[in-house]
C-alpha cells in the first residue's frame, strides 16, 4: 500500500491525500484492530552565568547508571541502527521552575544524562543535546526512567540515551509542564512560546547544575564540562517544540550549533484545517483535548465551557491522565479515534464536504461516540472555507490564512511555524506515508517555503537538509525528492549521500520485515491471503509514525549532529 500526496503545479505542497495500491483496501475491522494496538504501544548562547539562573534550580536527583555492556546488551536496540556505546551513562532528574500557558508560575522536571568513561569521547568538553519528546497523554511520563518498562517514557528515553548520551553527548530532556511531578493540571500542548520557554528553562537549570556539581567535586561531573555547543532535536510534538525553541533562542541572540526537528506539525494551522475538513489523522482523539486545553489556557476564548467543544461523554476528561490511553478508552473517557460525527449530520456545512480519500480516515468518524461537537466543527469549517489557509483546501501561497475569524483558527495561526527561517545547520526529517503527522503538509510545506526563500535570497546562505526516510514508494511520487539540500553553506562537510542511502535502505528493510512478519502471522492464524495482505498493510500503518520513522530519523540525526560536532 502506498499513501501519497500528489503535487500541485507550483510544487509547493499537496492539499489532499490519495491512495494507490495493488492490494485490496484493508477492511475496517483489521485496520481498527491494528491502529488500536499501535495506540497501546505508542504514542543560543552558552549562558553559564550561575547568578542569572541559580535561583531557578530546585533539585537534582540521581536515578540510575548504566555501563557500556548494559547499554549494548540490555537496552533492546540491537536490531536498530544504534551504534555500540562509547560511554557509560548516569541518569539524573532535574526539577526546575517554569511558566504555564497563561504565564502562571509552575514547576517541571527533566532528565539529565551524563556520559562517562575512559574514552576521549566521554570526557572533557561535551556538547549538549536539548531533546523534546513526542505526544503522550500519560501524566507519569518521565524521561529519566531509561530502560524502565513500567514507565511510558522508557522506549523514547532509552533510544535517546543510547544514541546520544552513550556517544558522548550531555542530554537534557524536559518532561514538560503538566507531566511527572509538575503541579500544573494541564499541558500547554503546541503553545509555541510556553513550550520553548519550558525547554530553555530546563537547559539553563541543567547548565547551572553542571556548574554547581563540578565546583562541589561531584564524581559524576568532574571529568566532563559543557563545551557550549548546543544541539536541538525532538520527534513529533517534539519536532515542533525543537523548531519553536530554536526560533526563540535565535530571537534571544543565543547561538545554536545545529537542529534536527523530526516529523513535527510545523504548519499547525493548515494541519488543523485539513483534519477539520475530514482528513482525520491517527491519534486525533489524544491530540485534540491536549491542544484545545492548552490553547484555551493561553488565549481564554476558545470556549466558555468544555461542553461547547466536546460531546457530553468526554467533556470532563482531563489530560494528561494517570490512566493510560487504553484505560481512558476502556473507561469511556476518550473515543479510540473517532473525532467527528459520521455523515449524515443534518448540518449542511459538514454534509457537503467531500469524503476524505485517506484509507484510514473513516476511523475518525462515528454515529454516536465521537469527541468534537458537530456545531463546533461546522463553525470552524465555515471559516476555513471563507478565509482559507494557503495550503488547505487549495494551494495558493502556502502561508497561513490572512484573516481567520474563528478563535481556534486564530490560535493555530499564532502558533504556526511557517515563516521561521533557521540560520543554523538544520535537518528536517520524516516519512511521506505518515498517517499521524502528514509529511507533505508539514515538512514538505516548510521545505518548499525555505527553498523559495533561498532562491530569492542566495545571500542568506541557508544550510538545510530535508530527508524523507521512506523511498519505498518513489514510483508513485515522481515529482517528490526524497532528499533535498537548501542553501548548502557547509554541507560538503557531511557525507549526506552515504547517510541518506544508509537510512533509507535500513528503513526499507525494516518496512519489509514488519510487513512479511505480519503477513505470515495472519496466514498462520488462518486468514486468507487477501486478508493477510490487509493485515500486513494495517500493521505498517499502525507502526509507521511511532516506530519506523522515529527510529530512522534518530539515526539520521545522530550522524548529522556528529559531523557538526567533529567539524567544529
Amino acid at each position: 500500500m502506498t499513501i501519497s500526496e500528489p503535487t500541485s503545479q507550483n510544487r509547493l505542497v499537496t492539499n489532499k491525500l490519495t491512495v494507490t495500491t495493488n492490494k485490496p483496501i484493508m477492511t475496517r475491522g483489521l485496520l481498527s484492530l491494528a491502529v488500536a494496538s499501535s495506540l497501546l504501544l505508542v504514542g543560543c548562547g552558552d549562558d553559564n552565568d550561575s547568578t542569572t539562573v541559580i535561583e531557578y534550580v530546585t533539585s537534582v536527583e540521581p536515578i540510575s547508571a548504566f555501563n557500556k555492556i548494559q547499554i549494548d546488551s540490555a537496552f533492546g536496540l540491537a536490531n536498530t541502527a544504534t551504534p555500540t556505546a562509547k560511554c557509560d551513562i548516569t541518569i539524573e532528574k532535574v526539577s526546575y521552575q517554569t511558566k504555564g500557558a497563561a504565564g502562571e508560575n509552575t514547576n517541571a522536571t527533566a532528565a539529565l544524562m551524563l556520559p562517562s568513561g575512559d574514552s576521549a569521547d566521554c570526557q572533557g568538553d561535551r556538547p549538549i543535546l536539548l531533546y523534546a519528546h513526542g505526544t503522550t497523554t500519560d501524566k507519569d511520563y518521565d524521561f529519566s526512567q531509561v530502560a524502565n518498562p513500567q514507565n511510558p517514557a522508557a522506549g523514547e528515553a532509552t533510544s535517546i540515551a543510547a544514541n546520544f548520551a552513550a556517544q558522548g553527548y550531555i542530554v537534557v530532556a524536559p518532561n514538560y509542564a503538566g507531566y511527572d511531578d509538575s503541579n500544573l493540571d494541564y499541558h500547554p500542548y503546541l503553545v509555541a512560546d510556553q513550550q520553548s520557554t519550558d525547554m530553555i528553562d530546563a537547559l539553563d537549570n541543567a547548565r547551572s547544575i553542571i556548574d554547581q556539581q563540578q565546583r562541589a567535586n561531584n564524581t559524576n561531573y568532574t571529568d566532563i564540562s559543557d563545551s557550549g555547543e548546543l544541539f536541538l532535536s525532538g520527534y513529533s510534538q517534539g519536532g515542533y517544540v525543537a523548531m519553536a525553541t530554536a526560533r526563540q533562542l535565535e530571537q534571544d541572540n543565543r547561538s545554536v550549533t545545529a537542529i534536527a526537528p523530526l516529523s513535527g506539525p510545523y504548519a499547525l494551522a493548515a494541519f488543523g484545517d485539513a483534519i477539520f475538513l475530514g482528513n482525520v489523522n491517527i491519534g486525533a482523539t489524544r491530540f485534540a483535548p491536549l491542544l484545545a486545553t492548552g490553547l484555551q489556557e493561553k488565549y481564554g476564548n476558545l470556549y466558555r465551557n468544555t461542553t461547547e467543544i466536546f460531546t457530553a461523554n468526554y467533556a470532563n476528561t482531563q489530560l494528561p491522565s494517570l490512566l493510560s490511553f487504553a484505560e481512558l478508552v476502556q473507561a469511556n473517557q476518550l473515543p479510540d479515534n473517532a473525532l467527528f460525527e459520521a455523515k449524515p449530520t443534518n448540518n449542511s456545512v459538514i454534509d457537503n464536504l467531500p469524503i476524505s480519500e485517506l484509507p484510514f480516515a473513516f476511523l475518525g468518524f462515528d454515529d454516536e461516540n465521537y469527541l468534537i461537537r458537530t456545531d463546533f466543527r461546522a463553525a470552524y469549517v465555515a471559516d476555513s472555507l471563507q478565509n482559507p489557509d494557503g495550503l488547505v483546501p487549495e494551494i495558493t501561497n502556502g502561508l497561513t490564512a490572512a484573516n481567520p475569524k474563528n478563535n481556534l483558527r486564530k490560535a493555530l495561526k499564532d502558533n504556526d511555524l511557517r515563516g521561521y527561517v533557521p540560520t543554523m545547520p538544520t535537518l528536517l526529517c520524516g516519512g511521506n506515508q505518515d498517517p499521524t503527522v502528514f509529511y507533505d503538509l508539514n515538512t514538505g510545506s516548510m521545505s518548499a517555503i525555505l527553498q523559495q526563500l533561498s532562491a530569492q535570497n542566495p545571500q542568506a546562505k541557508l544550510n538545510i537538509s530535508v530527508l524523507d526516510v521512506d523511498a519505498t514508494n518513489t514510483a508513485s511520487r515522481p515529482d517528490q525528492m526524497t532528499f533535498t539540500m537548501i542553501g548548502g553553506a557547509s554541507m560538503n562537510q557531511w557525507d549526506a549521500n552515504t547517510v541518506v542511502t544508509d537510512v533509507q535502505s535500513r528503513f526499507a528493510n525494516t518496512y519489509q520485515q514488519i510487513s512479511t512478519a505480519a503477513y505470515t502471522q495472519a496466514l498462520d492464524a488462518g486468514l486468507s491471503s487477501e486478508q493477510a495482505q490487509q493485515a500486513a498493510a494495517a500493521t505498517i500503518l499502525a507502526r509507521y509514525h511511532g516506530g519506523l520513522v522515529s527510529s530512522a530519523c534518530t539515526n539520521a540525526t545522530r550522524q548529522f549532529f556528529d559531523q557538526e560536532f567533529t567539524q567544529s
